[in-house]
């Protein structure tokens, strides 16, 4: 197909707007988990000869001549807000006249620290002196979770039941080999190692602790801080497998990937393990192991103290991604870009929590607990515009827009999605022949979500131990048992959430 014919110019402009098409139809929502700058804010993507091809399309490493180093960094501010809905102060349901009140966390997450941090990129490359085979390593955050809400000395904050504060990191170490089969045609593989940890607090609402007359009262709440630590030591191990097409005909380039969710570990998914667990039962007390037997007689046997004695782990699954682009070379030195990403997030359905510890038992608290999920594939369209300027400085503009990957009734303080459309501006600058220097700055504006209704029911607990629907207490098939197994068995998430986000980047590339 000659593209510049009519008739070819008619089939491009077809395919891109396909491409945006997928992205700005229906609502438009922002992924969680997912780092969507991997590479750093840099001219990244599934046609584009940098070490982020690694990631974006690892068959486009092809285009990468001699040997490369580059290192990248995003700092990211996030804003989040939580304004609850009234609830009725006996039941918890929504609607009434007690407040549950706003909360607010601001986040910054950088990645300068060891192991390297979300929004860090760190690669390398050789072409092995020739142009048929391209080898490259590097290591990347594609999947990250990190908030603060505040705590009260009071105990009652109006986020406590869904997260007071999560830092999930998933690190990979990922080698990678692109092949030119023929002519403009590379093939490409990249196996990745991941590695996962991760620190979840929240609260628990107790059965027969003291209710204090309140449906969310703080003297029925236990507290869960699973904590796993966040050392490569710390950290459990899944593999990935990726792999990709890339192909240039005359003006245009094409390129095709695909990065398979985590396998071969001990669970279908990631899995943390929390071996710096604590627990505080309702009242405020810690759970603690009885203290060994004391000898009298043995030195220091008067300061034998309680230890903590509670094992946690938290399994999720993260999604298959799929990405595809063009870019199109109008003239020489400027080029449109049209890339997408399909995550398969519906596999999230939900994170299990289960511990370890006899303690817990005698004290009456749950050592299974299921948090909801419920995320739904979301889509990634961005469009980019670059131009150099006299092959020295490389600038460029992008409109980027995601899917929803969480429905409105699903919303709580764990998962804050919203419409969302980020711009951003990107520069690249050659400081001679063998480096170079980019920045880049985005801003995701986010219409305010209203999570009305809310999935989350406060009384499916206790439908659960009773009759409901014709199912006895206690039975699978109860509508309560349902939610509870569901992980929606929770205190209502209803209100109103909003996120406000600027992403700061700057990256270095060496070539030798």
């Amino acid at each position: 197909m000659d593209f510049g014919t009519r008739s070819g110019r008619r089939l491009r402009a077809s395919v891109l707007a396909l491409l945006l098409g997928c992205g700005l139809s229906g609502q438009v929502r922002a992924a969680p988990f997912d780092d969507p700058h991997v590479g750093g804010l840099t001219f990244s993507g599934p046609t584009s000869g940098t070490l982020g091809a690694v990631y974006w399309n690892p068959a486009a490493l092809g285009l990468i001549r001699g040997n490369q180093l580059m290192i990248a960094g995003t700092v990211r501010a996030v804003r989040t807000t939580v304004h609850r809905a009234p609830i009725n102060g006996a039941t918890g349901a929504p609607g009434g006249d007690t407040s549950p009140g706003d909360a607010s966390a601001s986040d910054v997450i950088q990645p300068i620290q060891y192991p390297l941090g979300p929004g860090g990129f760190a690669g390398i490359s050789t072409d092995l002196g020739g142009d048929r085979f391209t080898l490259a390593f590097a290591t990347y955050e594609p999947y990250s979770e990190t908030v603060h809400f505040p705590t009260s000395a009071t105990g009652d904050e109006p986020t406590r039941y869904h997260r007071l504060s999560a830092d999930f990191r998933n690190l990979a170490l990922v080698p990678a080999l692109s092949i030119r089969v023929s002519g403009d045609l590379h093939i490409g593989v990249a196996p990745g190692f991941l590695f996962s940890t991760g620190r979840l607090f929240f609260a628990e609402r107790i059965p027969g602790a003291a209710m204090g007359g309140a449906a969310e009262s703080p003297a029925s709440d236990a507290r869960y801080d699973i904590n796993s630590g966040q050392g490569i030591g710390d950290a459990k191990f899944s593999v990935t497998l990726g792999g990709g097409l890339y192909y240039r005909r005359r003006n245009f380039e094409f390129g095709l990937a695909y990065s398979s969710r985590p396998f071969g570990g001990d669970i279908a998914g990631v899995q943390v393990a929390g071996t710096r667990t604590s627990v505080t039962a309702p009242g405020g007390a810690p759970v603690v192991c009885r203290p060994p037997p004391v000898d009298p007689e043995a030195p220091g046997a008067a300061a034998s103290q309680s230890t903590g004695c509670v094992f946690g782990s938290m399994a999720y699954r993260l999604p298959d991604t799929f990405i595809g682009g063009i870019t199109w070379h109008l003239r020489h030195g400027l080029e449109i870009t049209a890339i997408v990403r399909w995550m398969r997030f519906h596999a999230m359905e939900r994170l299990d929590i289960r511990l370890t510890g006899t303690a817990l038992e005698a004290a009456g608290l749950p050592q299974h607990i299921v948090l909801h999920q419920g995320f739904q594939d979301a889509w990634d369209t961005r469009l980019r515009v670059s131009y150099w300027l006299k092959e020295r400085l490389h600038i460029g503009a992008v409109l980027r827009v995601e899917t929803s990957a969480v429905d409105p009734s699903d919303v709580s303080p764990a998962a804050v999605d919203g419409l969302k459309f980020e711009p951003i501006l990107l520069a690249e600058v050659n400081l001679g022949k063998h480096f170079s220097v980019g920045a880049g700055y985005g801003v995701t504006v986010m219409r305010d979500v209203n999570a009305s209704p809310s999935r989350f029911d406060p009384q499916a607990a206790a439908a659960c131990m009773t009759t409901t629907g014709g199912k006895p207490a206690g039975d699978l098939a109860n509508p309560g048992c349902i939610a509870r197994n569901q992980g929606l068995a929770r205190p209502t998430a209803e209100g109103t959430y909003g996120r406000f986000v600027q992403d700061f980047g700057l990256s270095m590339t060496a070539r030798f």
